[in-house]
């Protein structure tokens, strides 16, 4: 960083733009697959690609901001046990969240996850709620801005002497 040119946004910028290609590459064959089993409300299913991106860099913008802040990889399990995995199982990707406790319902509607799988399932199978969707993308796009400012300023902090 100090011999080169490059700013700390455009490392930031090109970290985001790579995992953005990883995603639509990634996104877009699970996509095909959908397609191709029947598994997809064509042709409004497809739209399901760029919202599963958002959901993947809703993720991605905030941990690129932790993976600049913690000082060992240690922070990395406990990032995955204590809110990945719960959140994964949790957040009504394989249950509706209604079945859920009363008073986790709420902690559930609030993890980017519920967003991502509302989104992303009601474009797929075509019965999108638009009121709801523009819940989630505006909850998924604030994630994103939130951690790429994140991501600037740990980056920032830990780079430049």
């Amino acid at each position: 960083i100090l011999s080169t040119p490059i700013k700390v946004r455009d490392l930031v910028n090109g970290h985001l733009l790579f995992i953005l290609c990883r995603l639509v590459t990634t996104l877009a064959v699970f996509l095909a697959v959908m397609a191709a089993f029947g598994a997809l409300e064509l042709p409004v299913g497809f739209l399901a690609l760029p919202a599963a991106v958002l959901t993947g860099l809703a993720f991605a913008a905030p941990v690129s901001a932790f993976a600049a802040w913690v000082k060992n990889d240690a922070g990395f399990a406990a990032l995955l046990r204590f809110g990945i995995v719960p959140m994964f199982l949790f957040s009504g990707t394989f249950f509706p969240v209604d079945q859920l406790p009363v008073i986790l319902q709420p902690v559930a509607y609030a993890t980017p996850l519920w967003h991502g799988v509302s989104l992303t399932r009601g474009l797929s199978l075509g019965d999108l709620d638009p009121v709801l969707a523009l819940v989630n993308v505006t909850y998924l796009v604030a994630l994103v801005l939130l951690g790429v400012w994140l991501a600037k300023r740990q980056f920032e902090k830990r780079l430049v002497i």
